[in-house]
């Protein structure tokens, strides 16, 4: 938009300047030329006519623009040099006379006097009365008829270059507008829905439903519409399919696993029986963990404003021994509060199953929030820091599975963060290991938009 207003407004101005710089020389030269042919011409009147029908000639030869009368006086003294330029094109009548004029031009000052103020009759009427012409702009030309008369005129006085483009430059302004509107209708046209399949793609970027985004705009546009709307429909439909299908494996296996440990109360050998017993519960962990999983996927929570501070507190209580520490006193935020909170947890549960001293906190940023999630317990190797977000993903040495973790904590932890548009990363430090969440300040999600607001 910028660069087609820069463009048109370059475009007037080149047009402008050349107009100038064309009639620039001319225009004043025209209309030099133009009075001493008119005063040519009364001047002959004056010279070879006398009395009434001289008086008659010269009423005729006047005009809205020009006066001429024969006084005794002349109406200046003021020896008037005709430019060198307009020397040529003197009438012979005229040569070698002297010529007494002033010169006054209208600037671009008085241009609204200059239109719309009285014309000269009127200028005229005022002159007379007052002997100063009145506030219209008059030149006064005066020439020796006879050693008695003068042949005197009121000339409305020529304009200003500036004032001869004032129309040209009016016009370049209707112009510019008229352009600028239908530029930006058309820009509008072609923007509103580009905005809206970007906020459509980011959205299903984050995991969302976005369901049919209206096809609209040029015909590309248009084309790009229809080819996103058959490609989230046909990834939205694979996920949905493998999600109940993980759901209802997960469901059917529930039954087996039951089976298997009331057999197993059966068993004699105690060790035996307690192996497999325990074997079977951390199947069933799998299980369960699979199924509220694939269930989270399959029912769409909707967003809400919750006060982020509250809800942190809220879950750090949940867990005795870990400490909770901010700087703000409330934090508004739009997201998935129940999906949220469950991945707080997931990671709080991590960190007081595998560690000690929990401190959990949040910072606000001048691109969203940061929480912290630190303890002080057995480090993970740097190559494998990425890799305990994976599913079933579990390091052997330290963090085990005495806990009867099954690895798809932080995997869920993960995925919802990813789902708010933020990011979550495993770092150790001197004394275990932090978990860094930052959720960015303005979130889009359901159709909705929100901006993280510290109060």
């Amino acid at each position: 938009m910028i660069l087609i207003i820069g463009a048109v407004l370059f475009s007037q101005a080149i047009i402008l300047v050349v107009f100038y710089i064309k009639t620039d020389e001319g225009i004043q030269e025209q209309q030099v030329r133009m009075v001493i042919e008119e005063i040519a011409t009364a001047y002959e009147i004056g010279r070879t006519t006398s009395g009434s029908e001289r008086e008659k000639l010269l009423r005729a030869t006047s005009d809205p623009d020009i006066h001429f009368q024969v006084d005794d006086l002349p109406l200046t003294q003021n020896r008037f040099d005709i430019p060198h330029e307009s020397v040529a094109h003197v009438p012979e009548t005229l040569s070698g006379r002297p010529i007494f004029a002033t010169d006054n031009t209208v600037s671009s000052l008085s241009i609204w006097e200059f239109w719309f103020a009285e014309r000269i009759e009127d200028c005229l009427i005022a002159e007379k009365q007052s002997n100063q012409g009145g506030a219209c702009p008059i030149d006064y030309v005066s020439i020796q008829l006879n050693e008695k008369e003068w042949l005197n005129a009121r000339v409305l006085s020529p304009v200003d270059e500036l004032v001869i483009l004032l129309p040209v430059i009016l016009s370049a302004i209707l112009s510019l507008v008229g352009i600028l509107l239908i530029v930006a209708i058309i820009v509008k046209r072609i923007t509103a829905p580009l905005r809206k399949l970007s906020l459509a793609a980011e959205r299903f970027g984050q995991g969302e439903a976005v369901g049919y985004v209206e096809v609209e705009g040029p015909d590309e546009l248009r084309s790009t519409t229809i080819a996103f709307n058959t490609m989230q429909e046909s990834i939205s439909r694979f996920v949905e399919d493998r999600t109940k299908m993980l759901a209802a494996v997960s469901h059917d296996l529930r039954t087996p696993i039951t089976s298997l440990r009331l057999r197993a109360e059966f068993i004699k050998d105690q060790e035996l029986k307690s192996e497999m017993i325990q074997t079977l519960q951390d199947m069933g962990s799998m299980v369960e963990d699979c199924l509220v999983f694939a269930k989270r996927e399959v029912q769409e929570e909707k967003s809400e404003t919750v006060n982020l501070v509250e809800t942190l507190s809220n879950l750090a209580r949940e867990f005795p021994g870990v400490a909770f520490s901010t700087n703000l006193r409330a934090h508004r935020y739009l997201c998935r509060p129940v999906a949220l909170r469950r991945a707080i947890r997931n990671v709080l549960e991590n960190a007081v199953n595998y560690g000690s001293k929990v401190e959990l906190s949040v910072e606000s940023e001048d691109d969203g929030v940061a929480i912290e999630i630190v303890d002080e317990g057995p480090k993970v190797p740097d190559e494998m820091l990425d890799d305990i977000f994976e599913p079933f993903f579990r390091v052997n040495e330290g963090r085990n599975t005495e806990t009867g973790n099954v690895g798809l904590g932080l995997s869920i932890a993960r995925t919802i963060v990813h789902k708010h548009g933020g990011t979550i990363r495993a770092t150790n430090v001197h004394n275990g290991l932090k978990m860094r969440i930052w959720l960015p300040g303005q979130v889009t999600l359901s159709g909705f938009t929100g901006t993280a607001a510290v109060e």
